[in-house]
């Protein structure tokens, strides 16, 4: 069992990157990680956050993050989960402040008989807040499980804000079980807000393209699947991380290359 505390200061005008990586061993290893991080981000400071979940298929992963963000701040936020046996990311995320921007790009893969969860909350109490969230996942094993409750609340203070929340699921097995529970509340009257969610298989008109083209039908939904989870690794910070997270997710998603 693991229980690592993290507390990330930045004074104001002050900027840091945090990467995180959870990387787990042998496949019949069974271990517990119970992982904590606050973060409190002063006026006009930026924090970029990455973080990586490639526990042992055995393990059991929890995960809390705290995030407040005072006036013109901005926080960004990079995740991408597929390890474990069960995983759970609590996030909590709090504008105390005007001007303020969030972004949460998050992807999970579940390969195995294993269980995915992001609980997300974003609180919005002041005026001209940005909120961006994507979260998107790929379940491939009859097994296999993911959950997304996703809740943004636009205070009634927060006027002029600019939220929005998107989930996308690819349900690539019948059996597989995807919970999609995006939530935006908006007590403010003077704000631009949108959300939405979709779980579906591999879309038909974007493989017959790819077919058309002389393309081998495997290949090409191979490559459409996992294309649709480089838009959240594309926003990697470095490319070696980049390579080595799209190299992994690459080879759940298909143990035999191209």
């Amino acid at each position: 069992m693991s229980n690592p505390r993290v507390l990330v200061l930045v004074e104001k005008g002050g900027e840091v990157g945090i990467v995180e990586e959870y990387l787990g061993g042998a496949e019949d290893k069974c271990y517990w990680v119970n992982s904590v991080m606050d973060v409190l981000i002063g006026e006009g400071a930026r924090v970029s956050h990455t973080y990586v979940q490639q526990q042992a298929p055995s393990a059991a992963h929890f995960k809390w993050t705290s995030v407040r963000q005072e006036s013109s701040s901005t926080y960004k936020l990079v995740e991408v989960s597929s390890g474990g046996k069960l995983s759970r990311h609590n996030l909590h995320i709090q504008q105390v402040g005007p001007d303020t921007i969030t972004e949460m790009s998050t992807l999970h893969v579940c390969v195995r008989d294993q269980t995915q969860d992001l609980h997300s909350k974003l609180i919005l109490d002041h005026p001209r807040g940005i909120a961006r969230q994507r979260h998107k996942c790929i379940a491939s094993h009859s097994r296999g499980q993911v959950v997304f409750d996703g809740n943004i609340r636009v205070n009634r203070l927060a006027q002029q804000t600019d939220a929005a929340q998107l989930s996308r699921a690819l349900l690539l097995e019948d059996s597989a079980t995807v919970n999609m529970m995006p939530n935006l509340q908006i007590i403010a009257n003077d704000v631009s807000c949108s959300h939405g969610s979709t779980v579906c298989d591999v879309d038909n008109d974007q493989l017959f393209y790819l077919l058309t083209r002389g393309i081998d039908s495997e290949t090409a939904r191979k490559s459409l699947i996992f294309a649709f989870g480089t838009e959240v690794m594309s926003h990697l910070p470095f490319d070696s991380l980049q390579k080595k997270v799209e190299r992994h997710v690459q080879r759940l998603l298909d143990p035999t290359p191209l």
